[in-house]
């Protein structure tokens, strides 16, 4: 693992290479695609701090970056994927087979703009896992950093130089290697965990505990749960608010997806940041029954962030972002689901909030990725096993 410095400044720290996505621009329109969110406040986090961030997308950036790198222009993107709502991400076709021509255009365009700025010390943030490795081996001087890490298919054959990950959560971290059958991956150095993040700025604490309903946010499929929060509502005799992509129809106290029918409820589609806010704000508590094993769950946090309860299922990384009795609930049986929502609604706003921010906030969250980047830019100087001079 160790490597010979081929430096061609005398700036120590790497500048960081982020690498966005086809279908969508970083501009925070785009709010129901999970990792063009962790892309845009990834950015938002980091730029102006210890290192030079170089963000390769689409036209339509907004996200502070030191240097803007377009590969995908709008006119391009509109051509692969219309011009459909913004926040109903099932639309067009798309797919995450790196031979698409999406994927294909954008790779090879990515790594000719990389191959220009580069400096042998910098590092390579991908968060598409295989679909973007082409970039990865096409540039194997670079060490590739997976920032976050919610899938299953990360880097694990690169030709060239080490990929390690950060994700989002140990669960996933622990299913992932379970996935590869890594019982000792030899990756422990420099895989690590760091959660999702949030813009406190995005997410006001509007709640004075009064909230009259319950909140679903989103897609609609059943290993999310949405039938479920609705037998949670209904044994509670109160209404619930329902919002996300995947709808096929609806009335007016109901919605039908693909593969489930949620009744009763007011559905209120897909919804951006600042509509997301004001109904978790307005909630008096977040449901998020997830039956898979989550890889991070953001809703959970951002509702939180606006010092609303959650109560989610007791799997994946809920485990480790619910805090049982504090900040939310967690439970195992409907009759669980019911009786624990019933006692969140009794818990305390500001210290839910106060924990959210703890913990997910960019300000709390940025020492964690200034640490392991610091940990990354190691491997330069001897690595793991390198004893620094006691003074």
């Amino acid at each position: 693992m160790r490597r010979t410095s081929l430096l061609r400044r005398t700036n120590l720290l790497s500048n960081l290479h982020v690498v966005a996505l086809p279908h969508t621009c970083t501009n925070g329109e785009f709010a129901t695609c999970a990792y063009t969110a962790k892309i845009e406040k990834f950015c938002r986090m980091m730029t102006g701090d210890k290192r030079k961030v170089i963000l390769y997308g689409s036209e339509l950036n907004t996200a502070p970056c030191d240097e803007h790198v377009i590969v995908v222009t709008e006119e391009r993107r509109q051509k692969w994927f219309g011009k459909d709502d913004h926040n109903d991400l099932t639309r067009g076709g798309f797919d995450w087979e790196p031979s698409s021509p999406w994927w294909s255009e954008m790779n090879s365009r990515t790594i000719g703009e990389i191959q220009k700025r580069c400096d042998d010390r910098d590092l390579l943030l991908l968060i598409a896992g295989r679909t973007q490795q082409i970039i990865a081996d096409a540039i194997p001087q670079l060490t590739v950093a997976e920032f976050g890490v919610g899938y299953e298919g990360i880097i694990t054959d690169r030709k060239g130089g080490p990929s390690f990950a950060a994700f989002e959560s140990y669960s996933h971290q622990h299913f992932v290697y379970g996935t590869f059958g890594w019982r000792f991956p030899g990756r422990y150095g420099y895989d690590c965990v760091i959660p999702n993040y949030f813009d406190p700025a995005d997410f006001p604490h509007k709640n004075n505990g009064d909230g009259k309903y319950l909140l679903f946010v989103g897609r609609l499929i059943a290993n999310k749960g949405p039938h479920i929060a609705a037998m949670i509502a209904k044994a509670l005799d109160m209404p619930l608010v329902v919002a996300g992509p995947g709808a096929v129809s609806q009335t007016e106290n109901s919605v039908t997806a693909d593969e489930i029918h949620i009744e009763p409820c007011q559905y209120v589609g897909p919804v951006g940041v600042e509509k997301r806010a004001e109904l978790m704000a307005g909630a008096a508590a977040l449901l998020a029954p997830t039956t898979y094993i989550e890889p991070f769950g953001g809703v959970a946090v951002e509702a939180m962030m606006c010092g609303t309860p959650a109560v989610t299922f007791d799997v994946g990384a809920f485990t480790e972002t619910i805090p049982h009795g504090l900040a939310g609930y967690r439970f195992h049986t409907l009759e669980e689901g019911v009786r624990y929502t019933k006692k969140a609604l009794e818990l305390n706003n500001d210290q839910i909030r106060d924990y959210a921010l703890s913990r997910y906030s960019l300000d709390a969250v940025r020492p964690l990725y200034n640490d392991w980047f610091d940990r990354l830019d190691g491997l330069w100087d001897g690595g793991w096993d390198t004893i620094p001079e006691v003074v």
